[in-house]
């Protein structure tokens, strides 16, 4: 039985003829990529209906990935309903997801607001509170001035500058 000499570039689709002597090409004469298992994939074709394997998977290996493609779509159901309760979703400062609202905090103890010469007074009370938010994707926790002590803030500026 003889072996075929003839071999297709996978890049360029080229035929390529080697010599019986030398032995099969590394690499191919016209584009110049390599030839070989390395960077192929090798596909074996099914009838409709039927899921294409690649050729280190096994039959069950779909179930566990429908398993889990199934449970990401859950999760991010769920994800979305929750930031549709949300009034304020803060994008997330490291992916830029939307943030889900897990908490208040309240201000550290031994705070001590600074006072502006311009305002003279603090732009937050000593009292303020911290709402906590966490990112559905990369779990980063962030903390962000409730909306009331923001308002009361944004209060405050806007009176400095009519005095």
């Amino acid at each position: 039985m003889s072996q075929s000499n003839d071999v297709i570039c996978p890049w360029c689709q080229t035929e390529i003829v080697w010599d019986p002597e030398i032995g099969p090409e590394e690499s191919c004469p016209h584009c110049f990529n390599e030839l070989g298992e390395y960077r192929s994939i090798n596909l074996q074709v099914k009838g409709t209906g039927q899921h294409i394997m690649f050729d280190d998977e096994e039959d069950e290996d779909f179930g566990l990935l429908d398993e889990e493609a199934e449970t990401m779509d859950d999760y991010e159901e769920g994800v979305q309903s929750v930031l549709d309760t949300q009034e304020i979703a803060p994008e997330c400062s490291s992916c830029r997801s939307f943030m889900l609202k897990v908490g208040t905090q309240p201000a550290p103890a031994g705070f001590r607001p600074f006072i502006h010469e311009v305002l003279a007074k603090p732009l937050v009370a000593s009292s303020f509170t911290m709402d906590l938010y966490t990112c559905p994707s990369c779990f980063k926790l962030e903390q962000h001035l409730s909306e009331a002590d923001r308002l009361a803030m944004i209060e405050q500026l806007k009176g400095s500058a009519k005095a």
